[in-house]
């Protein structure tokens, strides 16, 4: 009799399994198909009306030539135990909007699949476009859709020819835009990432502001100037300086990090599975979605001298990851671990909190310090 129970709940199981293997392909069929309807052809798909989605060399260029003209842009990264080894599997990408942007205009999120393009999605240049194709982009005047074979080929319109737009801004790899010092790039603890670009993708970060830095700062030197000890997640960082109206929508719709954090302790290989989820769209989104606006607070709030201090020191982050060793630890009167560069601040309050669920922070006590020289 029990072995027939037990025959009979194998069966079951079995059932179960081959059930839920064949929803998941159909969930994955779906968002495929749900994802391409979505976009025009060539242009990154528009992942739950969130973010776009870049996971193809035609994405790519298409947002390669997006960002060419940008002057900032805010980026953060996920994946698999962020930083020297581990695996970087997305990142976000936000240019900032143009100063005759409607209010409360969206900047566009681009996600860049790194899982799926690997190094292609750095080191990959766009081809130039037909003369024609450029005139239009830069005119603004390409048909939603269009191909640059197809504006290329099509025939002039008689008559006299129009006055020539200026040429649109040159197009690079995302590694040039990502070194190039005349583009700010605004992170948040920018450590784990440039580790993590760095030592897995070769990408020498110039340029940066990491606005954990310039909590900190604002902290000190703001309206209301104390002592600082140690720096905060972007979580409250976003709860603090957002003003109300946009701390509303940042709430609407924010994931809880807490749950994310339990789901990548449990399933380390979170960021790398495909297709992405909505839950996933909106956390890596909202990670760089309102940075902009933080930017913009404590700029207007600290003076220009502690500015290029944010700048100095957030050099200095950048510079540490991408030393071959990590930095050298002093040890400290509690037992705790302090980097002897001055830069050396780190994460926020525990390593989850400032590394988001990709993974990223070592451990180490230290990272959660603010830099006593900034």
């Amino acid at each position: 009799m029990w072995e027939l129970w037990l025959a009979i709940l194998g069966l079951l199981s079995a059932i179960m399994r081959s059930i839920g293997q064949q929803l998941e392909r159909l969930a994955s069929s779906l968002m495929r198909g749900k994802l391409g309807a979505l976009a025009p052809s060539g242009e990154p798909a528009l992942a739950y009306g969130i973010a776009q989605l870049v996971d193809s060399v035609p994405s790519l260029e298409h947002m390669l030539r997006s960002l060419a003209g940008a002057k900032q842009l805010a980026v953060d990264a996920e994946g698999i135990s962020l930083g020297r080894t581990g695996k970087l599997c997305l990142l976000s990408v936000s240019p900032s909007l143009p100063p005759d942007s409607p209010p409360g205009a969206h900047p566009p999120v681009f996600l860049l699949d790194v899982s799926t393009l690997a190094a292609t999605a750095f080191t990959h240049t766009p081809p130039p476009l037909p003369r024609s194709y450029a005139a239009a982009a830069a005119a603004g005047t390409i048909p939603l859709g269009a191909t640059a074979t197809a504006v290329g080929t099509t025939a002039a319109a008689p008559g006299p020819a129009p006055s020539s737009p200026p040429p649109p801004p040159p197009t690079r790899s995302l590694q040039g835009l990502l070194e190039c010092e005349g583009v700010t790039k605004l992170f948040y603890d920018v450590r784990a990432d440039s580790e993590a670009l760095f030592h897995q993708h070769g990408v020498r970060l110039r340029g940066v502001v990491d606005l954990q830095l310039s909590e900190v700062a604002f902290r000190r030197y703001g309206p209301s100037m104390r002592r600082v000890g140690y720096v905060v997640g972007l979580a409250r960082a976003l709860e603090w300086y957002l003003d109300a109206e946009v701390r509303e929508r940042w709430r609407a719709t924010a994931v809880d990090k807490r749950l994310l954090h339990a789901t990548y302790n449990t399933d380390p290989t979170y960021w790398d599975r495909r297709p992405l989820t909505e839950e996933q769209v909106r956390y890596a989104s909202d990670d760089v979605l309102y940075l902009h606006h933080l930017h913009r607070q404590f700029n207007a709030a600290l003076a220009p001298a502690i500015l290029q201090r944010v700048a100095r020191f957030s050099e200095y982050r950048v510079t540490e990851s991408q030393q071959q060793q990590p930095p050298q630890q002093q040890q400290q009167p509690d037992g705790t671990g302090a980097e002897k560069q001055p830069g050396a601040a780190a994460g926020g309050p525990g390593a989850a909190a400032a590394g988001g669920a990709g993974g990223g922070g070592n451990g180490d006590p230290s990272r959660a310090l603010a830099p006593p020289g900034l």
